[in-house]
């Protein structure tokens, strides 16, 4: 009611009516100073207080417990003295040699029998009498003085290959094969061919074959038929000689057949 009809823009109403507006910053401004002033002086304390309190977190307790003594050195056993062994005392006894003493004059006789005195001696046994009557036989040797141990015989199979005189043919190996090949009997075979019957038999000391063997047979009983010829073989080889006598000796060879339909 003082300021009815007054301006109220300026002056002492202005300054009432934003009293209360002044008080509150004011008041605002001295509390915040307040606070500042109280957190200033404590406010270092508590930093440390936080940083000590960080740092007791960061810190682990280690617990520290008794660590086992130390293992003992073990010394190596010290090596085993070796006594000498002493050398085994000769149990050879020692032979003691008596030295040699010169006989005395008085047992050494003075004189030496002469050579004259053993003319007559008999210097044979006259216990032992010989007989005047008896007789001394000898017995010969029985049998030939003269003739000699004989050598076994040689029953062994030689290589014909090997001997000193091979056997041979009578007339050779083309009579040979000729006999073969007029004394050969072809079977029936429907086709043009060339075989070959290899053989081996033994020939004896007196000429004649024995062990006929076929080693290879071609087929179509073409190695009976040639086991057959050779059987009938009625002339005899001339024997292998080895050392200037007639061994058994044995043979291989081919004998070659041509069959022509």
């Amino acid at each position: 009611m003082v300021f009815e009809g007054r301006n109220k823009k300026y002056g002492a109403y202005k300054l009432r009516s934003e009293s209360p507006v002044t008080t509150s910053i004011a008041l605002g401004i001295g509390i915040v100073l307040f606070v500042g002033l109280i957190l200033s002086y404590h406010l270092p304390g508590l930093i440390g207080g936080m940083m000590k309190e960080e740092q007791k977190e960061d810190v682990k307790l280690v617990e520290v417990t008794d660590l086992p003594p130390p293992p003992e050195e073990i010394l190596p056993p010290e090596p085993p003295k070796v006594q000498q062994l002493q050398a085994p005392k000769s149990i050879v006894e020692e032979i003691k040699f008596k030295p040699l003493e010169a006989a005395k004059k008085e047992e050494v006789p003075d004189e030496i029998p002469d050579t004259k005195d053993f003319k007559d001696a008999d210097p044979s046994d006259k216990n032992a009498e010989a007989s005047p009557e008896g007789d001394i036989n000898i017995d010969k040797p029985s049998g030939d003085l003269n003739k000699g141990v004989e050598p076994a015989e040689d029953n062994g199979i030689y290589n014909s290959a090997g001997l000193q005189v091979q056997p041979a043919y009578p007339g050779g190996m083309d009579a040979f094969y000729k006999y073969v090949n007029n004394n050969f009997r072809i079977p029936e075979i429907d086709q043009n061919m060339v075989a070959k019957i290899y053989v081996s038999f033994v020939v004896e000391k007196d000429g004649s074959m024995t062990q006929i063997k076929i080693l290879r047979d071609p087929g179509f009983n073409l190695g009976k038929e040639a086991e057959r010829v050779l059987k009938s073989m009625k002339k005899k080889w001339e024997p292998g000689i080895q050392n200037g006598k007639p061994v058994r000796a044995s043979y291989n060879l081919p004998i070659t057949i041509n069959i022509k339909s």
